[in-house]
């Protein structure tokens, strides 16, 4: 049986063969830089992040935005937290900064605010220049990435910004498909009444409709860019 760092290279050789760009950071600083210097690079202005673990222990909101980088959450409880600068914020307090993030006046009312911060995370995903998102765990047979959630937020962040960053724990790695599903099986992250989370999304590779000169549907089926940032301590 592979132990974890033959998983690990196996991982990283398979996920760079279907066009995506591979790093590996044994630090966290090191985490930081890369993604910084990444989004230097590339020109970001703006992110979207889903819930991330990593991304929360690496302050990687906090230093993208001390770099001048606009980060916006895509979980609309962690917007609102991310609005009211992480204080606790009452409904009628909440429409206010939400009135003010907007340029609307949205009433203290659970349905508007709910339905002015969908629309906003709606625009701000197809205006986002880099989603950040975080797997579950890489599947090392297919360098494919697996990310397990209820609300849908990391599969849009992955989808619709022009580049993906996804964020994987070194040691979260599966040996084949199989291995996945029992993984999955065993998840913690379901919703009462279901034996496993909502969404779960495989992602392999790169969108390669971006390279076709013109084509209509560039981008239809995802970014032109995927990035894996893998954290080994």
């Amino acid at each position: 049986m592979p132990n974890d760092n033959e998983l690990l290279e196996r991982f990283k050789a398979e996920a760079s063969l279907t066009g995506a760009q591979v790093r590996l950071a044994s630090s966290a600083e090191e985490a930081v830089e890369y993604v910084l210097g990444l989004a230097k690079e590339k020109g970001i202005t703006t992110v979207v992040k889903s819930t991330s673990p990593i991304a929360d222990r690496l302050d990687l909101a906090e230093r993208l935005s001390k770099a001048g980088i606009k980060v916006m959450e895509t979980s609309i409880a962690q917007w609102a937290a991310q609005l009211a600068k992480g204080q606790e914020a009452p409904i009628d307090k909440l429409a206010e900064l939400i009135s003010a993030a907007t340029g609307e006046k949205v009433p203290a009312e659970p349905e508007a605010i709910l339905r002015v911060a969908r629309r906003m995370l709606k625009d701000a995903y197809t205006g986002a220049g880099l989603g950040i998102t975080e797997a579950d765990f890489g599947i090392a047979e297919t360098g494919t990435l697996a990310t397990l959630e209820n609300e849908g937020n990391a599969r849009l962040a992955a989808a619709l910004p022009k580049l993906h960053l996804t964020l994987l724990d070194g040691a979260r790695i599966a040996g084949s498909l199989a291995d996945a599903a029992d993984l999955i099986k065993g998840s913690p992250g379901g919703i009462p009444g279901h034996k496993v989370p909502t969404f779960i999304t495989y992602l392999t590779g790169r969108n390669t409709t971006a390279d076709i000169p013109g084509a209509i549907f560039a981008r239809a089926q995802g970014p032109a860019e995927e990035h894996i940032l893998i954290l080994k301590a």
